[in-house]
C-alpha cells in the first residue's frame, strides 16, 4: 500500500473529491460534503494479492474502490478461504469500520492492482459525530452498499440451490 503525497494547497482535496464523485457511491453527493470528506481521505494503491481487510480483525478503514477488483473471502472450517463475492469500481470495502465493534466479517484481497480512496475510522467517525449532514449522506450510501452485497449473495445462492442441483 502506497499512500499518495498530499500537497498543502488544497488541490489534492479537490482532486480526491472529483475521483470520489465518479463512483456510484458518491455520484450525487453535495460538493461541500464531498470536500469535507475528501479532506480526511487518502488515496492508496494496492498491488495484486494485498489484503485490504482481514476477517476477524479490527477494521480500521473504509475504502471506496476507484479502480480494481477485490475478492471477499471467508475462512471455512475444513476448506480454507473461499471467495464469496468480488467487488470493483465504486464498491466499498471495510464498512465494518463504521460499526461499534468494527470487526471485519471477511478478508478482502486484491485480484488486480487496485486504487482506492480510504478513510481512517477515527477521523471519519469524529467527522460524522460532529456533522450530522455528513452522517446523513454516508450512512444511507453504506446501506445501499450492504444491500447490493446481500442481493449479489442472494443471486449466488439461488444459482447454487437451483432446482435439480444438489450442492453437496
Amino acid at each position: 500500500m502506497r499512500p499518495m503525497p498530499l500537497p498543502d494547497d488544497g488541490r489534492m482535496t479537490q482532486t480526491l473529491c472529483a475521483l470520489l464523485t465518479e463512483t456510484w457511491f458518491a455520484a450525487d453527493i453535495p460538493e461541500a460534503i464531498c470536500e469535507r470528506l475528501s479532506s480526511i481521505a487518502e488515496l492508496k494503491e494496492y498491488p495484486v494479492g494485498a489484503a485490504v481487510v482481514q476477517e476477524g480483525t479490527a477494521c480500521r478503514e473504509l475504502g471506496v474502490i476507484l479502480s480494481g477488483r477485490i475478492a471477499l473471502r471467508l475462512a471455512l472450517p475444513g476448506v480454507g478461504e473461499q471467495t464469496i463475492l468480488t467487488i470493483d469500481d465504486g464498491d466499498l470495502f471495510g464498512w465494518s469500520a463504521l460499526l461499534p465493534e468494527s470487526i471485519a466479517t471477511s478478508t478482502g484481497v486484491t485480484l488486480v492492482p487496485t486504487t482506492a480512496l480510504v478513510f481512517d475510522r477515527d477521523p471519519l467517525m469524529a467527522l460524522m459525530a460532529q456533522d450530522c449532514e455528513i452522517a446523513s449522506v454516508i450512512y444511507p450510501r453504506v446501506l445501499v452498499a450492504v444491500t447490493r452485497r446481500l442481493q449479489a449473495t442472494r443471486t449466488q445462492l439461488l444459482d447454487l440451490y437451483r432446482a435439480g442441483h444438489e450442492p453437496w
